[in-house]
């Protein structure tokens, strides 16, 4: 059943009417020699549409949702027929009084009328049915074919994710072998050093040591102890007391915190910060963790310096922010900038119920406001 009829199929439609009633009209002329006002041709025809239509787009596909609808089919054929033959006669009754044509007995209806217009609906019957069923085919071969194109196009997409995750395998494969391989370096460098150059065997060993903690976390739960990363940024002050003319980190904590858990480098990325962009040969920078108020408080403060660092993405604490966004929601607050004292200053506060045990992505809203 066409549900809607766009302009070119609307004028396909007409163009065909036209053509078949130009047609059957010059047929009639010429083989009978019969011929009749434009108008007889108008209401007769009119009609005439208007059935094949009505068959075709309403009772047809009514006929179709109906139970044994096989049964319905020869009511409806002599239902379609009277009505035919029916509405032809009131509109030559019709045409009989605006024509001013002499009324015939019955307005001209005979057996031989009756017969006629019965045959001809016979004969509409036919097309409508026939065009019903074949724009039934074509809608109905077109939902197949956007099934097939949909269905394709989610194999190509299953294919591109399978493909995705070949590659993503790979990688996590060479990323297995990367630092394998890195770290039997290091373990060579180590043992070669340790008897001539015992520093830089400490040295090798302390960044292993901080390399493998970075290595490991990514099989690690969402959450790592705190007390093992303090380790790790013990190892990282280390490496940067072999410079010379800079201080270091002084790092104060109580010893509670160290069973509390936190994700992962959060630490380590507030002690690169203070180490990258801090002023360490003149002040010391601090970084101390508390509890207080129910909260786990970390602190960081770096005297500014004045030459920036040659390699730089100023994105460090910006990540951290979204990473601390994207697990604790707004249940957290992260705090940094310069202080008006020359001084750049971090602080991060965190409810202390959070810290007990491993997170998910959806902790409870306790209305904490975020700052940037």
């Amino acid at each position: 059943m066409p549900k809607s009829i766009n302009k070119k199929v609307l004028r396909i439609h007409l163009l065909v009417w036209f053509l078949f009633i130009i047609w059957e009209t010059v047929i009639t002329n010429l083989l009978y020699d019969m011929s009749a006002p434009v108008i007889n041709y108008v209401v007769h025809y009119s009609i005439t549409i208007a059935l094949f239509y009505l068959q075709s787009d309403i009772v047809l596909p009514w006929l179709g949702k109906r139970k044994g609808k096989w049964l319905w089919i020869p009511l409806f054929c002599v239902i379609f027929l009277l009505t035919y033959i029916l509405a032809h006669w009131v509109g030559e009754i019709f045409l009989t009084h605006l024509l001013g044509k002499p009324v015939k007995p019955f307005y001209g209806m005979t057996w031989q009328s009756f017969l006629r217009n019965g045959y001809r609906g016979l004969f509409f019957i036919g097309f409508s049915t026939g065009y019903y069923y074949l724009y039934s085919f074509i809608a109905e071969r077109r939902h197949a074919q956007e099934l097939e194109k949909q269905q394709l196009l989610a194999i190509i997409s299953q294919q591109q994710t399978q493909r995705e995750l070949d590659l993503m395998q790979n990688a996590f494969l060479k990323a297995q072998i990367n630092p394998h391989f890195l770290f039997n370096i290091l373990n060579y460098i180590h043992f070669q050093s340790i008897k001539s150059a015992p520093q830089i065997s400490e040295a090798v060993t302390r960044l292993a040591s901080v390399m493998r903690f970075a290595f490991d976390i990514g099989d690690a739960e969402e959450t790592v102890r705190l007390g093992d990363e303090l380790d790790q940024i013990e190892d990282v002050k280390y490496l940067h007391s072999l410079r010379k003319n800079t201080g270091t980190l002084a790092l104060n904590y109580e010893l509670a915190v160290c069973d509390l858990r936190l994700i992962p480098l959060v630490l380590l990325t507030l002690a690169e910060n203070c180490f990258k962009h801090g002023d360490l040969a003149q002040t010391n920078a601090q970084m101390e963790l508390f509890l207080a108020d129910n909260q786990l408080h970390i602190r960081t403060w770096n005297k500014i310096a004045k030459a920036k660092p040659a390699i730089s993405t100023h994105t460090g604490l910006a990540n951290l922010s979204k990473r601390l966004q994207t697990v604790y929601d707004r249940n957290y607050e992260f705090t940094y900038g310069p202080d008006g004292d020359g001084g750049f200053s971090v602080q991060l506060k965190i409810a202390l119920e959070l810290t007990l045990k491993p997170v998910s992505s959806t902790t409870t809203n306790t209305g904490t406001t975020v700052l940037p």
